[in-house]
């Protein structure tokens, strides 16, 4: 896995931002190291989605740039990216297998069926899903579900891995002028 590096990193939704209030996610600087277990807090509103999002390669950000290690991936599309983002509330198909949810990234990936089928069977000995594969996803309790959607992440060997699972939400009044996390 890569360190993952932010640079004076802002994002308006707004054509022209004027103001401060302008800003849904105000100026950021971090930096993340290769082993390291981070989380982004706040209230809704303050930007951790918007950074997820830039991070992924989803939303191009208005200023600053975004590196995995020395590499500047800015500009990079997403898919060239070779980075993974898990969702908080997972998305399972339940009419698919089990084996076929595993499959289904790899498979928009134009992997070849022979490496399918091996990273789905050995992310699902890795999970204990082995016995499983045959039958339909809806059968996976709740927590089988996140591990099964960290695992189809996992499955496509992505250098980085974003995980808004790790994103928790206050309980604010939902503002967005409430930055909490964008605030310096």
């Amino acid at each position: 896995m890569a360190m993952l590096e932010l640079k004076d990193l802002r994002h308006s939704y707004v054509k022209q931002p004027a103001t401060e209030d302008d800003w849904a996610l105000k100026q950021v600087d971090m930096r993340w190291e290769d082993g390291g277990a981070y989380a982004l807090l706040g209230p809704s509103g303050c930007g951790k989605t918007t950074l997820l999002n830039i991070i992924s390669g989803l939303v191009r950000p208005t200023e600053g740039r975004v590196f995995f290690g020395e590499r500047d991936v800015t500009d990079l599309p997403t898919d060239e990216r070779n980075i993974a983002q898990v969702f908080q509330f997972p998305v399972i198909y339940d009419t698919m297998t089990v084996y076929d949810n595993l499959a289904f990234p790899l498979r928009n990936r134009g992997v070849s069926a022979p490496e399918v089928d091996s990273r789905v069977r050995e992310i699902a000995a890795m999970l204990d899903l082995t016995e499983m594969l045959g039958r339909r996803a809806s059968g996976l309790t709740a927590d089988g579900k996140q591990n099964h959607v960290r695992r189809t992440a996992d499955g496509h060997r992505s250098s980085l891995k974003v995980a808004p699972a790790l994103e928790i939400k206050g309980t604010s009044s939902g503002s967005r002028r409430n930055n909490d996390l964008c605030d310096p």
